[in-house]
């Protein structure tokens, strides 16, 4: 008679050969997903899909070798890939450099580059990052004339970027609430003061939280990624996910609350 423990961990050690994890359908699906969401042109998701393939498989698959099993799998994977990807863009594109107009303002103006140019968000949300982070203590109505150089800055990353129009919260609250991030639109509906305040909790609470549910914070709220794909790309299934989520955003409500942070 057969060992079904045994069958199952010859069966579990298969599934670990690396040759095994990349020719899987689930783990293509997240190189295509990363590859997507990087990149906008159908070429450059074509060439870093197999660049990352391709990197993946060298040196008798190296990098995939190396997972010593400190995390989960899905998450070193994903860590691995963003890595990867980062890799091709700077092949590819070479690194990238803030223009010497925007550098000579300082810092801050260096950090509201990076927020808007680079990772995508708005002016307003790079406003609240200064504050938090102490770079810039001018009130609001002095930072919109200050940014009038970093405006006009070449973006090669974000076509947006020069005519960027601000996220406000009309539009946010006008927007379905399947697709909207509920912390932004509590955040939304807050004053400056307390929207600021309100941030470095929702920092302070997310650094504190595990490995796994970081990265899933990161993939929704972040990243945008609708639940379903954030759970295939993390191993969840949609139902653990989305418990995983109401739970996490308990979380987040009741440390505000706990700060005298509330809805108005």
């Amino acid at each position: 008679m057969i060992n079904l423990n045994y069958a199952n961990s010859v069966r579990c050690r298969q599934l670990m050969e690396p040759q095994n994890i990349i020719n899987s359908s689930d783990m293509l699906e997240r190189i295509e997903a990363v590859c997507k969401r990087h990149f906008s042109n159908e070429n450059d998701q074509n060439e870093s899909f197999v660049f990352i393939i391709d990197s993946l498989k060298a040196d008798n698959f190296r990098r995939l070798r190396a997972y010593k099993g400190k995390s989960k799998l899905t998450t070193y994977l994903y860590s691995l890939i963003n890595s990867l990807i980062i890799d091709f863009r700077r092949k590819k594109y070479g690194r990238r450099r803030i223009p010497a107009g925007v550098a000579k303002l300082g810092k801050w103006a260096e950090a509201v580059y990076r927020l808007v140019c680079w990772q995508k968000f708005t002016f307003d949300d790079a406003y609240d990052f200064l504050q938090i982070e102490g770079l810039f203590e001018e009130p609001y109505e002095q930072y919109i004339k200050d940014i009038a150089p970093i405006r006009k800055a070449p973006c090669r990353e974000n076509p947006t970027f020069q005519s960027i129009n601000e996220m406000n919260c009309d539009s946010m609250q006008n927007a379905s609430g399947s697709s909207s991030n509920p912390l932004e639109l509590l955040i939304c509906k807050l004053d400056h003061e307390r929207r600021i305040k309100a941030l470095k909790i929702i920092r302070e609470t997310t650094a504190k939280l595990s490995q796994e549910d970081q990265l899933l914070v990161r993939l929704v709220y972040g990243s945008e990624q609708p639940v379903k794909t954030a759970a295939n790309i993390m191993g969840f299934s949609l139902s653990s996910a989305r418990r995983r989520l109401k739970r996490l955003l308990n979380q987040y409500r009741e440390q505000l609350l706990a700060e005298g942070i509330r809805e108005p």
